[in-house]
């Protein structure tokens, strides 16, 4: 018994984050894994956008390369003592579908003109202003910003543009804040309850470029504060909303993605990525060459690092989940050809456990890889998981 325990210990030694991560990113569906991707941007500086990718191979000409096959084993060996629990945490398809239903049942949001109305006629103004207050909230876009110049806008509706000016003002008091503003940057410091000269207003105000760059080390410079100072301010600005507007109205439900196509190539059906919705990161230069200026102050030189590792685990764990999709979806494509070549009524008796010998992965992977993924066929887009009888 002693023996077990202590082997249970040594596995969780060995469930380091960069395996966390390679577990989480292989489960997401494309949807998730793109909201994923953009939150890791915004918060880490030292991932860069690749601004013209070279298109991805297919399955057939990058097969898994020894060190990623080497973080599967190891993610392989960490699932088996836990498939029972992960099974008993997983099985809640009967609540998904009792929220789904809830959900369902949700009345039509309200638009953001109706909300923002509703809180002028609380308000004690003269018909004049109140009626130039309306047009205002009528004319806000999408993101509840007001975009063009007030005297534009007076000349165009016939307006006072006085009274426009002075009903711009009362709007941009409403809920939610930052509605009626004129650019980001006001957006944003409307928001804002810190006082001016703060680091929160001075980032917004002097760094606005360097903030969505995620250069935080470049705003420790530009503003000569120290780099807690400044990652807590932009922590605080991360929390407001640029789009204040978005929230209101019928948003609509997501579609289905297919992240791989099959395409027939002579008498074989191979497999490739469906789209190049996932954008291509590397590490950024900038803050690789931020690390050899002996001139760097250690905290800061210890952040960079720590966000250029961070970085590279999450471009590897994507880099994975790529490959390791690509090369399950193959062996599925191809024990199920007579699918792909007739319709359902061909579609043969497959396990995930023969998929996971096939490739040389555990089932878990093969699991992962298989829900929530979809594929583009011949008889209309499927989930992968769909294609396995048992």
């Amino acid at each position: 018994m002693r023996l077990q325990v202590s082997g249970r210990l040594e596995q969780q030694q060995t469930l380091t984050p960069q395996l966390i991560l390679s577990m989480d990113i292989l489960q997401l569906g494309v949807t998730d894994l793109e909201a994923r991707i953009q939150k890791e941007f915004t918060e880490n500086p030292a991932l860069e956008l690749v601004e013209n990718p070279a298109p991805t191979g297919d399955s057939s000409t990058e097969p898994i390369d020894s060190e990623a096959r080497r973080l599967l084993d190891i993610v392989d060996q960490w699932d088996r003592p836990m498939t029972g629990e992960r099974r008993q945490v997983g099985s809640s398809e009967a609540s998904d579908a009792k929220h789904e239903a809830l959900m369902n049942t949700i009345d039509r949001p309200e638009s953001l003109e109706s909300f923002l109305i509703r809180q002028l006629q609380l308000l004690d103004l003269s018909p004049a202003l109140r009626q130039g207050c309306e047009s205002i909230c009528g004319n806000l876009d999408d993101r509840g910003w007001f975009i063009g110049e007030i005297s534009d806008f007076a000349r165009c509706i016939n307006k006072s543009e006085p009274v426009l000016t002075r009903a711009l003002e009362v709007v941009r008091r409403l809920d939610p804040p930052g509605i009626g503003a004129m650019n980001l940057a006001d957006c944003l410091l409307l928001q804002l309850n810190s006082v001016v000269g703060s680091a929160e207003y001075r980032i917004i105000e002097e760094c606005l470029d360097e903030l969505l760059g995620n250069a935080l080390p470049k705003i420790v410079e530009k503003l000569e504060l120290p780099l807690a100072e400044i990652q807590e301010a932009c922590d605080v600005i991360r929390q407001l909303d640029p789009t204040p507007g978005s929230a209101f109205g019928d948003q609509g439900h997501q579609g289905i993605v297919p992240e791989i196509a099959v395409d027939e190539i002579g008498d074989k059906f191979v497999v490739r990525l469906a789209n190049d919705r996932l954008p291509d990161l590397r590490i950024s230069s900038a803050c690789s060459s931020m690390l050899e200026e002996p001139q760097l102050k250690p905290e800061v030189a210890e952040y960079i690092r720590t966000r250029v590792e961070g970085a590279r685990s999450l471009i590897q764990s994507i880099d994975l989940r790529r490959r390791t999709l690509l090369d399950i979806a193959q062996a599925v494509v191809d024990r199920q050809e007579d699918f792909f070549r007739h319709g359902p009524s061909r579609i043969h008796a497959l396990t995930m456990q023969e998929i996971a010998e096939t490739t040389g992965v555990h089932i878990s992977t093969v699991s992962r890889s298989a829900n929530g993924k979809y594929v583009q066929t011949p008889h209309g887009v499927i989930e992968l998981r769909r294609l396995f009888t048992g």
